[in-house]
């Protein structure tokens, strides 16, 4: 459900149907054949026309976007719930582990998209939960993940090194959407080559530093 239910995915939804829209109104002006066509099937569907307004003032609208789409909460569910029903199974494909971080620390840390979605050995392009030669990583706590693949699984339960830590940190930091929370102050990630230590800063500053004897 948070892979769905998330602002980010939220916005791409309503920005590809906001685009559907525009077109068919684009198409529904482009003639005025069209326009009358589709008017007479209103009229016999026994839908209200507005027969004050005509064609080229509804074309001079149209093109000029004199209007905003607004995307109420319940269609955006339903959506969700859509997508849901297709993603679950496609989910329940991979192999999952348990990913453990040491009890010394450093410890996971979580965002408001904490469901990360990468390729494997760091190729690039279109992602889907759907495609081969992927992981899924969501922060369960702060010291327990879920990873999962379609292929080359990992053992049932992996004992995380600060390094894998500071990995799974750094893409839960990149796929935030506008938050990241840490239960200390300073957490571990990828800075330049090294794991590092980041403070919370009141101005979301960051404040790498190195992290000794940790690789």
């Amino acid at each position: 459900m948070i892979a769905v239910r998330n602002p980010q995915l939220r916005k791409s939804f309503n920005r590809s149907h906001e685009e559907v829209l525009n077109k068919i109104g684009d198409l529904l002006v482009s003639d005025k054949k069209i326009w009358d066509h589709y008017q007479k099937k209103m009229r016999e569907a026994g839908e209200p026309v507005n027969e004050s307004v005509s064609f080229e003032d509804m074309k001079h609208f149209v093109e000029n976007r004199n209007y905003r789409i607004e995307f109420h909460p319940q269609g955006n569910l339903r959506v969700e719930l859509h997508a849901f029903n297709e993603l679950l199974p496609i989910l329940s494909q991979r192999t999952w582990s348990v990913l453990v971080a040491p009890k010394e620390g450093p410890e996971l840390i979580c965002s408001d998209h904490p469901v990360c979605l990468t390729w494997k050995g760091g190729r690039r392009g279109p992602l889907g939960y759907g495609l081969k030669e992927t992981e899924v990583f969501f922060p369960l706590g702060r010291r327990v993940g879920f990873y999962g693949v379609f292929e080359t699984p990992l053992h049932r339960v992996v004992n995380l090194t600060p390094g894998h830590v500071a990995t799974m940190n750094t893409r839960v930091a990149l796929n935030a959407e506008l938050h990241v929370f840490s239960a200390l102050e300073r957490f571990a990630m990828w800075h330049r080559g090294q794991v590092r230590e980041v403070a919370c800063g009141s101005r979301s500053s960051v404040q790498p530093k190195p992290v000794n004897g940790r690789g």
